[in-house]
């Protein structure tokens, strides 16, 4: 019972709230004659109203609302709903007849005729009188019903977002070291002295993917760390067949970003910008206030059957771009004259 409560305590408040505020109304009578002071005054009848009332109300809230409205059984719930109404009605004036009628005439019985209990008037009149209160609690339904059906709408949606973007991330992780792999294999097959660096260098990449990129973001100075370790990979890959330019500038100190945005444009230009006799990498990077500015480019050749657009790794970064940042980037990719270029613009 105590955990229900704790559980449902937001509801039950407003609830009460609800009922206090109905109870206060109909003890408050406002002194028209005089309108700097509130008369308070109990009707009797408000114990015998409660007892009609708060059941019809709850009737309509947990059961036909639930089964009807809720369904979109319209009809069927207005039927139902005028029936509930009818009998609300006919309790009121029940015990209006039985009760309260008599007590007004008990000190002089001999004037107290019991009369008609089936008066329409008085009824409909007793309907009225309930249908606001059914009416709010309906609003209040509705409103609770609408704020549930937003949340876990959110909900959903922030768990798929979640989940894909997960998977996002879940792709770049062996699309890199798929790459980078390639790389190493090119050197220990030359056998190259430069191999245990890159195995050290693959490493702290590795550890950078492992422990630090699960967060939704990163300190831009580690993002930089992690660029410089891949591009020393490459350094080391092509030698003095890669010709690279590779510089940031501005206030990095202190600014945050998604882990692994940067680095599928810096792979791209690389894997499509240099060929085994040469090629050339131009990155520049630069941060200015809150935003990040990078441009990459690099030689480019058309070759046929060549992915168009950089491959699976710019597609994933463009769609991470546009889950993570909607309306807070700008991205333009273009190649014309041999010359592959990369322009992003991202608010940090």
């Amino acid at each position: 019972m105590i955990n229900l409560i704790r559980k449902n305590y937001k509801i039950i408040g407003i609830h009460l709230l609800f009922w206090s505020a109905f109870i206060l109304y109909n003890i408050i009578d406002a002194g028209w004659t005089n309108k700097d002071s509130w008369i308070f005054s109990i009707r009797p009848s408000l114990a015998t109203d409660l007892i009609v009332i708060v059941p019809i109300v709850y009737i309509n809230y947990y059961v036909l609302m639930p089964a009807f409205y809720s369904k979109g059984k319209y009809v069927q719930y207005m039927c139902c709903f005028i029936l509930l109404l009818f009998m609300g009605g006919l309790g009121t004036r029940f015990f209006a007849f039985s009760i309260w009628l008599p007590l007004e005439h008990l000190g002089n019985p001999s004037e107290w005729e019991p009369g008609n209990f089936w008066i329409p008037a008085r009824i409909i009149k007793n309907i009225a009188k309930i249908f606001p209160v059914i009416a709010a609690t309906m609003i209040l339904r509705l409103v609770g019903n609408a704020y549930r059906q937003e949340k876990r709408i959110r909900e959903i949606e922030r768990e798929s977002y979640d989940a894909e973007i997960g998977l996002l991330k879940a792709q770049i992780n062996p699309h890199f070291f798929f790459n980078t792999l390639n790389s190493l294999y090119s050197l220990s097959l030359e056998a190259s002295p430069k191999s245990p660096k890159m195995i050290m260098h693959l490493a702290d990449l590795m550890r950078y993917m492992l422990y630090d990129t699960s967060a939704s973001r990163v300190l831009l100075t580690d993002e930089l760390t992690h660029l410089e370790n891949y591009i020393g990979i490459e350094r080391m890959r092509f030698g003095d067949h890669l010709d690279l330019s590779f510089q940031y500038s501005g206030d990095i100190e202190g600014k945050w970003i998604t882990p692994l945005l940067l680095l599928p444009f810096v792979e791209n230009a690389f894997k499509h910008g240099v060929e085994k006799d040469g090629g050339w990498v131009t990155i520049d990077l630069k941060v200015s206030e809150k935003r990040l500015y990078l441009k990459v480019e690099n030689s480019f050749t058309e070759i046929p059957g060549r992915l168009q657009g950089g491959g699976m790794g710019l597609k994933n970064v463009k769609r991470r771009l546009a889950l993570i940042y909607p309306s807070h980037h700008q991205l333009n990719v273009e190649h014309d004259n041999d010359v592959y270029r990369v322009d992003l613009k991202i608010d940090l």
